[in-house]
């Protein structure tokens, strides 16, 4: 990863030193043209001036990431195949130190038996705890009588009171 890091931290360098360059180089051009013309090329460098000045900024900043990322020690070499020590120099499986010896597994006990389910009650009985229900809600409600305040020859203005 290291060496993934230095690449792409000289990478971003690189890219940020050209845009840095090119910022100085527009604001050169940028400034002779105003002393010269009162055209909108003026405008075209100021504009070219901002956007290279907003690359290289965020492009010196990613490289300053990529570099404080590399590690300060390089990745140890892994050591060749040949000077791993061969299978015979090791010692072999039995000679390891035992584990202490495994103890017998304890009984399974056996598990609470299970009460019966409830007996389910019968579905007469709940039809007509339902009947009974629906049954009130099938009262007649108490009606109203809409009782008119105002006489049925009333008169009325064209904004709605009353005359009298």
């Amino acid at each position: 990863m290291s060496n993934r890091m230095s690449v792409l931290s000289r990478r971003l360098g690189r890219f940020a030193g050209g845009f840095s360059f090119a910022t100085v180089a527009f604001f050169s051009i940028g400034l002779y043209a105003a002393a010269n013309t009162k055209g909108q090329v003026v405008f075209l460098f100021a504009g070219l001036v901002l956007v290279c000045l907003f690359a290289s900024f965020f492009l010196w900043l990613a490289h300053g990431f990529a570099w404080a990322m590399i590690p300060e020690k390089p990745a140890e070499a892994l050591k060749p195949a040949d000077a791993l020590k061969p299978a015979e120099a090791m010692r072999p499986a039995e000679a390891m130190k035992a584990a202490e010896p495994m103890k017998p597994a304890e009984p399974v006990k056996p598990a609470e038996e299970k009460k019966p389910a409830e007996a389910k009650r019968p579905a007469e009985a709940m039809k007509a705890a339902e009947e009974m229900k629906a049954a009130e809600e099938m009262k007649p409600a108490e009606e109203k009588v809409i009782v008119s305040e105002d006489p049925p020859d009333a008169k009325y203005t064209i904004t709605g009171r009353r005359v009298y």
